[in-house]
């Protein structure tokens, strides 16, 4: 692995692609296995579908606030979603920046 440092305020918002939903993203790290690191933005009203992953997930929220399955998540909450999780839709009224860590999926 190399030393990688951004100043994300610089990076570009990018269209979510790769899973289902209404949201951007800036990609600060992709590596051999499925592990990155995101910063996903949904704008006030948002919804990324119902979903699941491969490998464990680590959900920490910067700004705002999103709910999912009844439960809100806001600024400063702390979510780790186990492996093979199955994601309801996460939705959002005000917005929210989540930060994603996904670890690497073994082969």
């Amino acid at each position: 692995m190399v030393e990688l440092t951004l100043y994300t305020p610089e990076m570009t918002w990018e269209t979510l692609s790769f899973f289902p939903g209404s949201a951007e993203v800036k990609i600060l790290r992709t590596e051999q296995g499925g592990a990155r690191t995101l910063l996903v933005r949904l704008p006030p009203g948002g919804e990324i579908s119902p979903h699941s992953h491969l490998g464990v997930v680590q959900h920490y929220v910067l700004e705002g606030e999103y709910e999912t399955e009844g439960e809100m998540f806001g600024a400063g909450t702390y979510r780790l979603l186990p492996k093979h999780a199955d994601v309801g839709t996460i939705s959002t009224e005000t917005g929210a920046v989540i930060l994603m860590i996904y670890d690497p999926v073994a082969s």
